[in-house]
């Protein structure tokens, strides 16, 4: 929980931020991000209403851990709207006064001539080599404020100083014949002209002088009492864990045209700041919150009049995640980690693994669904998202691909407790009985697909602990057989194959392997040789790591398959009090089965005798202080070496925490159990070997 001293200092600067931007507007410095404008005007003055933009709520884990919280700065704007009402002369003394103060202020660089087409100072100007470039920038901006000036497009130099000189007076004198501006002036001025003209300053209402300005500089700008200048207050998420949960918190951006629609019915502004990915897209109606309007009344002049604040600005909620960031981290780098490892082991595989590159887990709480870390590998900054994007857009390793959400995976024998605990339940089996294997499935003459782990310790005939432990394909080709597609679709689907999780960020929904299925994509017959492959979690099969968790997690709960969720609870803006939580309020179940007590008990046998069986899963959880259950899976992959899954559950007859791994060309299911390891050293608070 977040401490009330910190609580304190967030309100002080809630209040502290609300002042200064009365004390702005007051001083004739009254944008705040105005979007929406609507002007009157009333003899000698004009009053207008503008848009304050509400603070976006934060996010922060279950713990209350800020993972995305606000950066305000301040840009140095000026407002079409009052400085088009201003005389030639008056203007001037305003471009010329706001750039003097930068300078003054020892802020000059924040002023940018991004498109200024010459080289030189007045009167001596070239065109610069830029300019004349047909593909560049500064070339296409000259050309379309040529048109906008009314000039040819091949106009010189020469002409263009010219109509800029004449446009603005600047070479006007006063009543003793002295002139008004001085060659460096008229320098500036020019400048400063072409800029805003460059950039369309009449049609984009604001001109944005200098970005990121001190206060300082707003004080000292404030008393020079300049007309038509404004500072406009921008908000920047800040992520206080680079690089880390970036597939969950998401992104923010401008609204698109296609989206203004929806969002205008909203009652959003047009250049409002929304979530377009991720959390902030999943929960931005907690995090938006409400715009103010104020009423701005000023002279002919620009001259502030009166400033009203009618309706206040109600800041976004904060919203808190299911996730713990430390968990977060653990599976991301164990994630990492075991990418590594496993390209290490390649040399003694004969190249098996080389091509691991991916993969994905999930961690949550099995009695809630409450998702405690979702993790894909390849990841990426957030705070250089923007900045990287085509580098990340073109990485053939594909980070920005959500791989826990929407990878897809065929679930190979980490679907054989699932099939097990159905044939218990539906008495197809018993928790003592057995059935053989001899290395091959003889029950068909055409088709006697082989058992991959033959020869068993258990001898021939195996019980369904055994033969999870074992992963024994022969004893899950009879279950297929005995149960029949139909009645083993009807139970997995239950466990979440092929339906969707619930989770607020959605997912594939992976696909469930059966008749219909079949036909549709193939255009072809169920065959009972089939039924025994889909048996094995092959065939079809595909589901993505948090499927996987789903599925664990009703299967080791006793049958209940809530909808996964990542929503914790909303909060009031810079409070520890909840307006909503998900415990209370949103616990949705989606579906449920009547596992049997032998069911459970031979399923959690089995799966304990998988992590305490198995060398490599023994190693890499011999630091865990609870027992583990679990269960490898080694899935084809078609475009490599197979896939390699993990799904455990701590403790393993009384499960608080579950999880799944996937390794894309893993080679071994055993390998990605070091990332589960990982995680459940954290949360235990055991230091890893």
């Amino acid at each position: 929980m977040r401490a009330v001293k910190n609580q304190t200092w967030r309100y002080m600067g809630i209040a502290i931020l609300f002042c200064l931007v009365s004390v702005i507007y007051l001083g004739r410095l009254f944008y705040i991000q105005i979007s929406g404008r609507g002007s009157e005007f009333d003899g000698a003055t004009t009053t207008r209403t503008v848009t304050i933009q509400a603070v976006r709520g934060e996010i922060y884990d279950r713990n209350g851990k800020a993972l995305v919280t606000n950066r305000y700065t301040y840009d140095l704007t000026l407002s079409h709207e009052a400085f088009s009402r201003l005389s030639v002369h008056r203007a001037n003394e305003v471009c010329l006064g706001v750039l003097e103060a930068l300078n003054s202020c020892g802020e000059a660089d924040k002023h940018e001539e991004r498109y200024f087409p010459f080289e030189g100072s007045y009167p001596y100007y070239l065109l610069s080599e830029e300019a004349q470039d047909g593909d560049s920038i500064p070339y296409y901006r000259l050309q379309r404020v040529l048109g906008d000036i009314g000039l040819e497009k091949d106009a010189s130099v020469e002409e263009i100083v010219e109509a800029y000189v004449k446009t603005y007076s600047l070479l006007a004198t006063d009543s003793t014949g002295k002139r008004l501006y001085d060659d460096d002036e008229i320098d500036r001025l020019i400048r400063m002209r072409y800029d805003m003209d460059a950039v369309r300053f009449a049609s984009a209402g604001e001109y944005t002088v200098a970005e990121e300005v001190g206060m300082g500089l707003m004080t000292y700008v404030k008393e020079l009492s300049l007309a038509a200048v404004s500072f406009q207050v921008n908000v920047e998420r800040v992520y206080n864990y680079p690089g880390y949960a970036s597939h969950i918190l998401g992104t923010v951006g401008p609204i698109y045209s296609e989206e203004w629609e929806y969002y205008n019915e909203q009652g959003y502004q047009m250049n409002a700041i929304v979530g377009k990915s991720g959390c902030e897209l999943a929960f931005e109606q907690y995090l938006h919150g409400s715009d103010g309007k104020m009423e701005i009344v000023e002279d002919a002049a620009g001259n502030l009049i009166s400033a009203t604040v009618t309706t206040p600005p109600v800041a976004g909620s904060d919203v808190r995640l299911t996730i713990d960031i430390d968990l977060q981290i653990a599976a991301e780098d164990g994630l990492a980690e075991n990418v590594q490892y496993v390209v290490s082991r390649s040399q003694d595989l004969v190249s098996q693994g080389s091509g691991c590159n991916a993969g994905a887990a999930v961690a949550m709480d099995p009695n809630t669904f409450e998702v405690l870390a979702l993790a894909s590998y390849p990841t990426y900054d957030l705070s250089t998202y923007n900045l990287l994007y085509n580098e990340l857009a073109a990485n053939t390793a594909k980070p920005l691909i959500n791989r826990a959400l929407n990878g897809t995976y065929a679930p190979g024998s980490t679907f054989k407790p699932g099939v097990a605990a159905v044939a218990l339940t539906e008495g197809e089996i018993t928790a003592t009985s057995t059935i053989h294997c001899g290395g091959k499935y003889t029950r068909y003459d055409d088709y006697q697909p082989k058992c991959s782990t033959y020869p068993h310790s258990w001898g021939g005939s195996l019980t369904a602990a055994q033969a999870i432990a074992d992963s024994c394909n022969c004893f899950f080709y009879e279950l297929g057989y005995r149960l029949g597609i139909d009645r083993l679709d009807e139970y997995m689907k239950k466990f979440g194959f092929g339906q969707s999780t619930g989770l607020e960020l959605g997912g594939a929904t992976g696909v469930l392997a059966g008749p219909d299925y079949r036909q549709q994509t193939h255009g072809a017959v169920w065959t009972e040789g089939l039924t025994l492959q889909a048996a094995i979690g092959q065939s079809d099969n595909q589901a993505s790591p948090i499927q996987l968790a789903c599925y664990l997690s009703a299967l080791v709960n006793g049958g209940t398959r809530y909808a996964a969720h990542l929503l914790y609870g909303v909060y009031a803006f810079g409070s520890d009090t909840p307006s909503y939580t998900y415990a209370q309020d949103g616990a949705v179940v989606l579906d449920s089965i009547s596992l049997s007590e032998s069911a459970r008990t031979s399923v959690f046998s089995g799966l304990r005798q998988v992590v305490t069986g198995n060398a490599t899963v023994s190693r890499n959880m011999k630091g865990i202080p609870v027992p583990v259950g679990g269960k490898t899976g080694t899935a084809q992959n078609s475009s490599g070496c197979d896939n390699a899954l993990f799904i455990c559950a701590a403790p393993y007859d009384a499960p608080e925490i579950v999880i799944s791994v996937v390794l894309e060309q893993g080679y071994s299911g055993g390998y990605s159990s070091l990332t589960a390891a990982r995680i459940l050293e954290k949360y235990y608070n055991v230091n890893a070997e």
